[in-house]
């Protein structure tokens, strides 16, 4: 850039229409969460360890990600000293909002509203990892102009001790998670894994998320089925239940029995 072009770019700052209502709302917005992030990192770098040094970021919303335990009951938090009542009243946030922090020994996680309450975070250590855990599942659509379109999204998991990480990613956010996990030195040989892996036995129940998922869809394709069967009793009285409808006029049927000239007459009548 020239000389010229820094002047040049001067000049059109100052136009009545440099900015528009909407760029000067997301300039507003974009500055807010610029301040929030350099507050955490203010509030992190005391943490830190001597030799330690940050690698990279990765933001987590309950929008884009899982808000299991971090929206409705469990989203409720305390906000009772003024940097989180702050952080509260301006992103009208409590747990939502959070981060999964490289540097070069560990991963830390924290919920920016409990950090900033209760300076609170989890720490994993990138040799007390025995596996990462990825699974790809998509999700395939038609748009507006009837494309064939795909949306693919990740379960992630680790352990660390007693302490567990589960998280649904993007993406583009997969793709940035494994961008660091090859690149940092100490984090490149922890292996990638399909099965959870824990170092407790009753976490493998209670803390597993991919099977209480699995179980989830289970019971979901059992509900249908079951509802199926229920229609197809009720329509055709089939079953053991059959004499409890002897009662009941259904006109589907009736319709099955009707002599095929009256079926006509009456599907003219109808439509």
């Amino acid at each position: 850039m020239s000389f010229k072009d820094v002047i040049y770019a001067e000049n059109a700052k100052l136009q009545p229409d440099y900015l528009s209502n909407t760029d000067k709302k997301a300039l507003f917005e974009r500055s807010k969460y610029y301040i929030l992030f350099q507050e955490i990192k203010t509030k992190l770098q005391p943490q830190l360890e001597q030799s330690e040094e940050i690698m990279g970021y990765l933001p987590m919303t309950n929008e884009g990600n899982s808000g299991m335990m971090t929206s409705g009951l469990m989203g409720m938090g305390y906000a009772r000293n003024k940097q989180a009542r702050n952080y509260v009243t301006t992103f009208h946030d409590t747990r939502g909002n959070r981060l999964l922090i490289f540097t070069s020994t560990r991963l830390i996680f924290l919920t920016v509203l409990d950090f900033f309450e209760m300076n609170h975070f989890s720490s994993f250590a990138y040799d007390k990892i025995k596996g990462i855990t990825t699974k790809k599942w998509s999700i395939r659509y038609r748009d507006e102009k009837h494309q064939r379109q795909t949306v693919n999204w990740y379960f992630l998991d680790f352990a660390a001790g007693t302490k567990i990480f589960s998280e649904v990613l993007t993406e583009k956010e997969m793709m940035l998670f494994k961008n660091n996990w090859q690149n940092i030195e100490k984090m490149k040989s922890i292996p990638e894994t399909r099965k959870v892996l824990r170092n407790q036995k009753m976490d493998m129940v209670f803390s597993n998320v991919k099977i209480w998922f699995s179980l989830l869809q289970g019971v979901n394709v059992l509900f249908i089925i079951l509802a199926i069967l229920l229609i197809l009793a009720v329509l055709f009285m089939l079953g053991p239940g059959k004499t409890l409808f002897d009662a009941i006029g259904f006109p589907t049927y009736q319709f099955f029995y009707l002599p095929l000239a009256s079926v006509f007459d009456m599907l003219l009548k109808i439509f």
